[in-house]
Formats: structure tokens, C-alpha cells, sequence
């Protein structure tokens, strides 16, 4: 699915959970869903219509993880972007196709992250070396934390 963010929330060897925005409207979940039980070697095992969710099962043994979290995304494309979806008779892409790119914005977060933890493992080893040195590392963990919050801001204030 180029260009956009996979529907697929998280996948383990066995289990694949999908959560998109669309799948809450209630025409586009009822026909994922028939779509995703129509699939011979993946089961849904739950599914929520009100957050979008379903959860997928399958046996590894018989499936490759990346086989199927393709299947689930060449299939979901055709129900979330239809205007985007090939021809049924078209050929599936190659799976050495790169997914796409993390959103800027969840870049931002994760080096937000990132600099919050080293910032605070600074802060609390200039308490040995002094007060202004402290300050200023609390400072910048101040400021990490405010750019995470912002990009988190949606979630937090829920």
C-alpha cells in the first residue's frame, strides 16, 4: 500500500491485528470482514466495528509472516483506497516491495523518545557534577517531553 500507513496495528508469527479508521464505518468493516474470512489460511479470530479492529490468526508453519501480512495488505487495499486497488486479474506486487515510510510525525516522536531517556540518564548523572550542569539536562528532558506530548496530544487528552 503505497503511500499510506498500513492498516496492520501489529503482527507476530501467528496473529495479525488490523485497525483502521474506515473499518469503523459500517459498510466498509462488513466487507473486509467478507473479504478476510473468504481467505483459505487465515481465520478472524475477533473483530471489534467500533474501533475498526480484527484480529487474524493463521498457522505459521503453513504461512510466512510476510506472506501473510501481504495478503492482508493487497487485500484490505482494495476496501480502504478503492480507487487505488488493481484489477482482480492483475498480478500481486513482489513481496520485496519496501513498506512505506513511518509518518514524519512518528519519527519526530521516537527521536522525542529517545532523547527524553538519554536526557534523563544525564540529568541524573550531573547530580555528582553540579547544579547548573543538572539544570540544564532537566531542561532539555523538559523540552523532549513537550515534543512527544505534542505529537501524543490527541491520545492524551482523550
Amino acid at each position: 500500500m503505497t503511500g499510506r500507513t498500513s492498516p496492520i496495528a501489529s503482527a507476530v508469527p501467528g496473529r495479525i491485528r488490523v485497525r483502521h479508521p474506515l473499518l469503523r464505518r459500517a459498510d466498509r468493516f462488513q466487507e473486509a470482514l467478507g473479504r478476510l474470512e473468504a481467505l483459505d489460511t487465515i481465520r478472524v479470530a475477533e473483530n471489534n466495528p467500533a474501533v475498526g479492529s480484527v484480529l487474524l490468526t493463521y498457522d505459521p508453519s503453513v504461512l510466512t509472516p510476510d506472506d501473510a501480512r501481504s495478503q492482508v495488505e493487497i487485500l484490505l487495499s482494495a476496501v480502504l483506497h478503492p480507487a487505488e486497488a488493481p484489477p482482480p486479474d492483475a498480478p500481486a506486487p513482489a513481496l520485496e516491495d519496501k513498506p512505506a515510510a513511518p509518518e514524519l510525525k512518528w519519527r519526530i516522536n521516537r527521536a522525542a523518545k529517545i532523547g527524553m531517556m538519554g536526557s534523563m540518564a544525564a540529568t541524573l548523572a550531573a547530580l555528582g557534577v553540579g547544579k547548573r550542569v543538572h539544570a540544564g539536562f532537566g531542561t532539555l528532558f523538559v523540552a523532549f517531553m513537550l515534543v512527544h506530548m505534542t505529537v501524543q496530544r490527541k491520545r492524551l487528552f482523550q
